[in-house]
């Protein structure tokens, strides 16, 4: 086993032993208030300007500068309009492509990583509360958002999940005890989107399931069997979202010391074709741009 495997386990023994001790925390979009604001001629117009800009860019995501202006005008209109909950998602969604596809090989700069999927948190939180008073008022009160949800209806899912998805990449760079500390409400906000939407997003929530229970040890609920179920799942129900398979290599098969089924998983992503699927080519690109990396690193991970 190589030094690199083996400092995997040590550290997930040693990490082990935070978990008695608190998570770091952060400051959720609802310990902040923002009053509604009644945008006047003029300001309407520029929101309108800067949702057409940002759906331009978006649409050259692919490009590191038009995923970044694509970002900045959807942060620039929703902080015009507030009350905005599909600017808000799109912009927590935006936000972590963004980080995920062009600042995570950033290993220089892992805090503007972490920062950045911080933003796409508070966006998504944002994003919830615009679209449901009776829920804003559940996290303002501070109730838990495990029974909050419960006032949400499907229309929440893509919000719930960009925030869990920018959350947890957070939480993972604060400390593995942090990242334990929001299992239960991860958990409970995933088993929400997977009764309301399972389809959302190429089989999204069964994705997500597949890195929880992969990620989390045995005694916080984790199940290398469980993560593999859903993994596959999401596999079956679109082979060529090239991302699952990324994750699925990176956390599961690299969890169980699998080297062939990484290098299945790595080598399908490097002979696939990105524009199989015309809505996420964007994404296809990036993750073949990992497995190059995860293949030219496969003898330093196993």
């Amino acid at each position: 086993m190589s030094s690199l495997k083996i400092g995997h386990w040590v550290a997930l023994v040693c990490m082990a032993a935070l978990v008695a001790s608190c998570g770091s925390t952060r400051e959720t979009a609802w310990d902040t208030t923002s009053d509604s604001t009644q945008l006047d001629d003029a300001a309407q117009v520029k929101v309108v300007a800067l949702l057409e800009a940002a759906s331009t860019a978006w649409a050259n995501r692919g490009d590191k500068a038009q995923a970044k202006a694509a970002v900045d005008a959807w942060t620039e209109a929703t902080e015009l309009d507030p009350s905005d909950a599909e600017a808000l998602t799109n912009l927590s969604h935006a936000i972590y492509y963004y980080a995920d596809c062009f600042l995570r090989p950033d290993e220089d700069n892992p805090l503007l990583y972490k920062n950045t999927h911080e933003e796409g948190t508070k966006a998504a939180e944002r994003a919830l509360s615009a679209m449901s008073s009776a829920f804003a008022d559940k996290m303002a009160s501070g109730e838990r958002i495990e029974d909050a949800i419960s006032v949400l209806s499907a229309r929440a899912v893509p919000a719930l999940y960009w925030r869990s998805s920018n959350m947890g990449r957070w939480a993972i760079l604060e400390s593995f005890a942090t990242l334990l500390s929001y299992k239960d409400e991860i958990r409970a906000i995933m088993e929400f989107c997977l009764d309301e939407d399972p389809l959302y997003w190429y089989q999204a929530p069964d994705r997500y399931f597949g890195i929880f229970y992969a990620k989390a040890p045995g005694f916080a609920g984790g199940d290398m069997n469980k993560s593999a179920a859903h993994f596959n799942v999401s596999i079956d129900a679109h082979p060529n979202y090239f991302g699952t398979r990324i994750l699925m290599a990176e956390e599961w098969a690299v969890k169980q010391d699998n080297r062939p089924l990484f290098e299945e998983l790595v080598q399908y992503v490097l002979n696939g074709d990105p524009n199989s699927v015309p809505g996420i080519i964007p994404e296809n690109q990036c993750e073949q741009r990992k497995a190059k990396k995860l293949m030219a690193d496969v003898d330093d991970i196993f």
